[in-house]
């Protein structure tokens, strides 16, 4: 396995599809720092999987996608692709990855929203598969693979723990440990589930024993249940019974004593209006003494105002006096200050006279002395300068002779090398022109596709946003529709659930009494009721229903036989009483049809009613002089027109017949026709909601119809767009790599037309040189002889100078001596003039300060003494107001005092009337709490109706109105439950027995005791344990099947861990046995070792590193130096390499603080390991560099954009096999030198021939 290819596009500084090809043995990549030569290596541990973005000097992944330049648009993905060629099949397959050959292409893709994609051999895969392709073979993103200058100190600077990662990799356990921790994530998830079993096997087990029991019990609640239910519903109807006499005879009572309240409401309210008119003028009293008081209180409080304000102005004179004597105080001391500093002053100023004085004295003597030491120098100077001129010719003479002689050896050399050169120059210069030629063509043809493939991107992303648009638009609109469908189906589910309600209450028929529901569900021959066979408008059911009143419920038969069977059988059953109605008799009435002259705003009742012929006659009958009017005043002048001859009903209900009676008023549920209790208005509604839910099942299909469309169009749409997406992304790929690899093109063809210019020019400059040195070499042999002569006399006349400027530089130094001590004197006085130079402004500054001081607070008196006069003066304005307001007070006291006479006079009128009031009020409240005692009896009473209703209702779902009465007699036995016996009332009748009510209730108590006593009962523990039972069998077979896999997975844990225990202990020792051995190597001594931290735990246990160089007593790695360390870690690199190489290694910069003799052992150990791996070295080291079998070069000549261009080095004599570059002549050491301390500017592909 080795490294064979690295393809980078858009990742980081690469804006360009680059491509790198790695051969066997060693590859170097070099460049200037910022130019992007460690974005190779982050794209080679990317690429392996590299997760963190922080690892990758970034803050997040999209932080890797080439962000733009000045002159370029950022890119909007980044693909790394890696190839490795000669895998092993075995290993291949192991890791799930079926070729047919050995050869694996890794790319890695990650888009600027965030999103990535991994692929092998270009087929879409998971990071887990590409972590187990690698995994075991030393290359990965945390192992030695990739070593960066920064590893450095994360291995040995970090914790012990921390360091496994690597020995791991070489004893080849890391695919095991993942197997490990996946197996033990199992395991734990197993026992979670076993725990969780064996638990709900527990509570399985109690719940079994409980419902046996509860089982029993619940037979027994049902039996007790239904005789109880059956007692407690006959006494409750009895209670009903009694209940509702009570309450009639409640009624009559309170319409008497509504009479009696009327009187008395009137002799009150009389009273109350004489109270009313006293207590106004009352009023009014009051808003004058309130007048009168409220002034009073603001005069108080103006006089209580002035009495602060002159408080407020003795406080400030106090404050002002204490101001005046601080400033006094102040103002001596500031005096005093300033006197003692103007002393500290003048005797600054006296010594600093003095001190000028002596440096004036020591300066002459400097001086004196400097200009005895200048004369020297002069004399000194003089001689070198003569001694220069002497060397200057000398060294002239001497290098005009080497130069003659050097461009004689020179115009030679040159002209046989031109000789070659010029041959080469000429046959390359035919072969560039044929490349380039290919090239324009291959160009054009590109340039074309290239732009093509754009329109087709651009039209592609048009049809994506088209789709996302309408995407949005059908989201918003299935929004839409679907709310509306919502409202639909619960308004559908409203009107069920009320349709559903009328219908039973239809059936039921609901109001009627319970002698015709008797006549009407069990009697034969029965036509239905008057109701069932008439309509009505809704605006008149509540006219017709009070017209016809009680008839409603008329029981319709056929013949007068069926009717006369009916109220027998009513009558024998005692179910109560009911009108029939025999339709086959017709009708006698003589009633005529209301016809001819009718009153105004009226309208025959009968018309409004719809039925069926047989009917029609019964109706004309009830209905035949009834007129319909809109209210009671209507009715009352029509009833007056008529002269009484017909019954007129209200459109609301009221009534008023034929005899002047008037009926009406208030009833709970009526007027309106639409409450449940109205029969007639119950059909009508019923019709309604018939009709309304078709025409809403009608908007529901519609509304579901709709939106099952839109579904339908937008999943069509979601997989139109999704497809749209993956094309566009792909397209977009594809347009991406093309100007990739165009700009390649384009870059090749400036290369190739640079070194077509560069051959022309130079094959030019060849001829021209030819020439010239012809001509060179004639004059120079002419010069040689003259150059000789004068370099022997030049040389005699520097040897005589150079003994005179000896003895001058001994008088020079005597001199300077002496001007050294005369400058210390000098100094030292300098700096005392200094000092008292730079203390007497800041005694000035205090002097000045001080006496800004004594001003100020001059000033500050002067603003007292006139704040003081102000105060005095509102103090005396004060007094004389609270004067003046003392005054005004008493004025309005007086008149106070009138107002309060004449609101006692009223005060006692009214208490006069409010006696009387309250006589009247006192009749009237016996009436009301006579009237509230019957009140309250009738709501008890109904109250209690309403309960017995309620709590039959809620305990056994039975309406009490529909409870038949029956005759019961109960026998108590001296031992065991009494027996129940229900009898008709013929057999009770005949046996002269009649039902014991309180009997009854004291079963029922019985009966419910008993079922307490046996307190909660699960009435369906029967099925319960039948379920539990088998729930237990299914949970105790997966128990089962929990343990059994528990024991598989300890198994596979074990075998795993005794396998890398072994594995580990062995390549643990050998890389220790290593380390040592390649340490003291590296180091020429030294001691280095490798140690367990726990060596009881190989599996967990952390790695100590110990290494001591060469005389040193080291207790720390990190006490060693940058290149020490690095050393360190090279020994740990190859110490694992020769226990297990890794196919490639990446080392970034590893070199970089290592010295000349380090570097020298580093090639030396990294020579040993060419066989075995293959190395990828960023550096900038020239040895390292030399021993680079191909060069890659890293330029960012557009700034912000990495280019890539390659250098090979071959042996002398080796054949070139590469047809592009041309391999150029030896160089001299020192042009070498040079061109490589120079910044590399040149783009073309050059083959370096070096002499090795």
């Amino acid at each position: 396995m080795y490294l064979k290819n690295l393809t980078v596009l858009g990742f980081k500084s690469f804006a360009d599809k680059t491509s790198l090809n790695f051969e066997p043995g060693i590859t170097a990549i070099v460049g200037p720092n910022g130019c992007g030569k460690s974005n190779v290596s982050d794209a080679v541990r990317w690429v392996l999987g590299e997760q963190s973005a922080k690892a990758l000097r970034g803050t997040e992944m999209a932080d890797v996608v080439f962000n733009g330049t000045d002159s370029r648009k950022a890119l909007g993905m980044a693909e790394v692709s890696l190839t490795i060629g000669d895998v092993d099949e075995a290993h291949l397959t192991a890791a799930g990855v079926e070729l047919g050959y050995n050869e694996v292409t890794v790319t890695r893709r990650v888009f600027r929203d965030g999103g990535s994609e991994y692929f092998i051999n270009k087929t879409a895969c998971r990071l887990r598969d590409i972590q187990l392709l690698f995994m075991g073979t030393g290359v990965g993103r945390t192992s030695y693979s990739i070593m960066a200058q920064g590893n450095i100190t994360q291995i040995l600077s970090s914790k012990p723990e921390d360091r496994r990662m690597v020995f791991e990799e070489a004893a080849g356990i890391t695919k095991f440990k993942t197997q490990k921790r996946e197996a033990l994530r199992k395991l734990e998830h197993t026992e979670q589930n076993l725990l969780r079993v064996q638990d709900l096997i527990k509570e399985v087990k109690r719940q079994i024993g409980s419902l046996q029991r509860q089982a029993g019990k619940a037979r027994r609640y049902k039996q007790l249940s239904i005789e109880l239910q059956h007692l407690d519903t006959q006494h409750a109807r009895h209670q009903f019974d009694q209940l509702q006499a009570e309450v009639a005879e409640r009624n009559a009572t309170v319409a008497r004593l509504r009479i009696e309240m009327e009187t008395s409401q009137s002799d009150v309210l009389r009273c109350e209006d004489d109270v009313l008119q006293l207590r106004s003028r009352l009023s009014e009293l009051d808003g004058e003494i309130n007048n009168s008081q409220r002034r009073g209180l603001e005069l108080k409080s103006e006089s209580e105002r002035h009495e602060s304000r002159i408080q407020f102005n003795d406080q400030r004179l106090r404050e002002m006096l204490e101001q005046n004597e601080r400033a006094l105080s102040e103002i001596t001391q500031g005096e005093e200050r300033c006197r003692v500093a103007r002393s500290e002053l003048e005797a600054l100023t006296q010594r600093l006279a003095v001190s000028n004085a002596a440096v004036e004295k020591h300066r002459n003597t400097l001086q004196w002395k400097r200009d005895a030491l200048q004369a020297v120098e002069n004399e000194l100077l003089s001689r070198q300068e003569h001694l220069r001129r002497a060397q200057s010719e000398a060294f002239g003479a001497m290098q005009q002779l080497s130069r003659v002689r050097n461009e004689m050896n020179a115009l030679e050399l040159q002209k046989q090398g031109n000789s070659i050169r010029l041959e080469k120059l000429s046959t390359e210069k035919i072969g560039l022109e044929e490349e380039r030629t290919r090239l324009e063509a291959r160009l054009r043809n590109f340039a074309a596709n290239v732009e093509a493939e754009k329109q087709r991107v651009q039209s592609q992303r048009g049809s994506v946003e088209q789709r996302e648009a309408r995407l949005a638009e059908l989201r918003r609109e299935l929004a839409t529709a679907a709310e509306s469908l919502d409202r639909l189906l619960q308004e559908q589910a409203g009107a069920r659930s009320q349709l559903g309600v009328l219908d039973q209450l239809q059936t039921s028929h609901e109001g009627f009494s319970a002698g015709t529901l008797s006549a009407l569900r069990k009697s034969r021959d029965v036509l239905g009721s008057l109701a069932d066979r008439i309509r009505v408008p809704d605006r008149l059911v509540v006219a017709i229903e009070t017209a016809l009143g009680s008839n409603l419920q008329l029981v319709l038969t056929e013949q007068p036989e069926s009717a006369q069977q009916v109220l027998a059988d009513l009558a024998t059953n005692k179910a109560g009483r009911a009108s029939v109605a025999a339709l086959g008799l017709g009708s006698s009435s003589t009633e005529r049809s209301a016809d001819g002259t009718l009153p105004a705003n009226a309208e025959p009742a009968l018309r409004a009613v719809e039925s069926d012929e047989p009917v029609r006659p019964l109706l004309r009958a009830l209905l035949g002089r009834t007129l319909v009017v809109a209210d009671l005043a209507t009715a009352t002048t029509a009833w007056r027109e008529c002269g009484g001859k017909y019954d007129f009903v209200t459109l609301t209900g009221e009534l008023l017949n034929r005899h002047g009676v008037f009926t009406g008023g208030y009833l709970n549920g009526a007027g309106s026709g639409a409450a449940p209790s109205s029969i007639l208005g119950r059909k009508n509604q019923i019709a309604d909601l018939q009709a309304k839910l078709g025409a809403m099942q009608q908007q529901i299909d519609d509304a579901s119809r709709a939106r099952g469309a839109l579904q339908a169009e937008q999943t069509l749409l979601q997989a139109s767009l999704q497809q749209a997406q993956t094309d566009l992304r792909t397209k977009e790929v594809s347009v991406a790599k093309q100007e990739g690899e165009f700009h390649s093109l384009e870059d090749s063809q400036r290369n190739l037309q640079s070194r077509i210019d560069t051959v022309v020019y130079e094959i030019q400059n060849l001829a021209t040189l030819e020439r010239e040195g012809n001509e060179k070499r004639a004059a120079l042999a002419g010069q040689l002889a003259e150059f000789e002569s004068r370099e022997h006399q030049c040389q005699a006349a520097v040897t005589s100078v150079t003994t005179q400027i000896e003895q001058l530089r001994q008088q020079r130094e005597t001199a300077a001596a002496e001007v050294s001590d005369t400058k210390v004197l000098v100094a030292t006085e300098e700096q005392l003039c200094s000092s008292f130079r730079g203390t007497i402004p800041q005694m000035e500054q205090r002097i000045r300060e001080q006496g800004e001081l004594v001003l100020l607070r001059k000033s500050e008196i002067a603003s007292c003494i006139q704040r003081k006069e102000l105060a005095e003066s509102e103090n005396t304005d004060s007094r004389a107001a609270i004067d003046r307001l003392r005054i005004e007070r008493e004025q309005v006291s007086s008149e106070t005092a009138g107002w309060m006479s004449q609101k006692l006079a009223q005060e006692s009128e009214i208490s006069t009337r409010e006696e009387s009031l309250r006589e009247l009020r006192r009749l009237l409240t016996d009436l009301q709490t006579r009237r509230g005692a019957v009140d309250v009896e009738l709501a008890q009473k109904d109250m209690a109706v309403q309960n017995l209703r309620e709590r039959i209702q809620q305990k056994y779902q039975v309406r009490l109105d529909d409870v038949r009465s029956e005759c019961i007699t109960i026998t108590v036995a001296e031992e065991g439950t009494a027996r129940v016996h229900v009898m008709t009332p013929e057999e009770m009748a005949a046996s002269g027995a009649a039902t014991d009510w309180n009997a009854v209730a004291g079963q029922v108590a019985a009966l419910q005791k008993r079922i307490e006593e046996m307190g909660p009962v699960n009435i369906v523990a029967i099925d319960e344990y039948e379920e539990t039972e088998q729930r237990h069998t299914f949970l105790t077979t997966q128990n089962d099947d929990l343990l059994s896999a528990k024991a598989q997975l300890h198994e596979v844990i074990n075998r795993i861990n005794s396998q890398t225990t072994q594995m580990f202990r062995e390549t643990f020792e050998k890389i220790r046995e290593n380390f040592r051995l390649m340490f003291t190597e590296i180091f020429d001594g030294g001691k280095a070792d490798l140690h367990l931290a726990d060596e009881g735990d190989l599996l967990e246990c952390g790695i100590e590193i110990m290494a001591r160089p060469p005389g040193k007593q080291l207790t720390s790695i990190s006490l060693l130096s940058g290149g020490e360390q690095t050393m360190t870690a090279v020994a740990l690199l190859f110490a694992i390499y020769q226990v297990k190489p890794s196919p490639f290694c990446v080392l970034d910069e590893l070199d970089a603080p290592l010295d000349e003799s380090n570097i020298n052992r580093f090639i030396r150990i990294l020579q040993r390991f060419i066989v075995h791996s293959q190395f990828v070295i960023i550096t900038h080291n020239k040895r390292t560099i030399g021993m680079a079998d191909v060069l890659y070069g890293v330029t960012m000549q557009e700034r912000g954009v990495s280019r890539i261009v390659s250098v090979k080095f071959h042996k002398a004599g080796a054949q070139v096999t590469d047809h592009r570059p041309v391999a150029l002549e030896p160089l001299p050491p020192k042009s070498i030198e040079e061109e490589e301390d120079a910044p590399h500017k040149r783009q073309d592909t050059l083959e370096i021939v070096m002499a090795k």
